[in-house]
């Protein structure tokens, strides 16, 4: 849902459509990430699903991360090298460094090593395995 207070939203680069207002819809969002070069994620509380399933996709990702919603924390990508990092100070920058020079290999590259690193990473047979270690632990 799209947060009115999101400062993203007020760039007229960015597109932002519900995946409620065209035919990809819940299970077929990752199709409709398929089609974007880059995505951005800003979650202001915490990471979510998302900071996971946009990289997976194959989109450039510009994640929001700050020490509120503690991203790094949680999160094991690498600014300017499997996604780029953003915050209200640089946000217009970053995009601005993207959007000047969309033809730069760099892009493909960070948007290339975000998918690795997702699909080796986050997914349900991970959370699956951590869930288990932990379960371990406990016992």
């Amino acid at each position: 849902m799209r947060d009115s207070n999101s400062l993203c939203f007020e760039l007229d680069i960015v597109d932002y459509t519900s995946t409620l207002k065209h035919e990809y819809v819940n299970d077929k969002y990752p199709k409709l990430l398929e089609k974007y070069a880059a995505s951005i994620v800003a979650v202001t509380y915490g990471p979510g699903i998302k900071y996971w399933e946009n990289p997976a996709a194959g989109c450039l990702t510009f994640m929001e991360i700050t020490d509120f919603n503690r991203g790094n924390e949680f999160l094991e990508f690498e600014d300017g090298e499997s996604a780029i990092f953003i915050n209200k100070n640089n946000y217009k920058e970053k995009f601005e460094e993207y959007l000047s020079d969309l033809d730069n290999k760099k892009w493909e590259k960070i948007a290339k090593k975000g998918r690795e690193y997702a699909l080796k990473n986050c997914s349900n047979d991970k959370g699956v395995e951590s869930l288990v270690e932990i379960m371990d632990l406990l016992t």
